[in-house]
């Protein structure tokens, strides 16, 4: 199963670029891009939660390197 990127994420000296499909979707301030994570990272267990209910197979996701 080949994996294909929907999103990529650019850091930038103005904040937080989402592009998909190659253009910009989405643009965050360095401000309102804090607040985005605090807030993925309030939800991260019930995020994780819905995608394993989701997933046909299991997913893991791993931060470290």
């Amino acid at each position: 199963m080949e994996t294909k990127e929907k999103f990529t994420f650019e850091v930038t000296d103005n904040g937080l670029d989402i592009f998909s499909g190659g253009e910009k979707a989405l643009h965050f301030t360095a401000g309102e891009a804090l607040m985005l994570l605090d807030i993925l990272q309030t939800e991260e267990v019930n995020l994780k939660r819905m995608a394993d209910e989701a997933s046909p197979a299991p997913i893991k996701i791993n931060n470290n390197p």
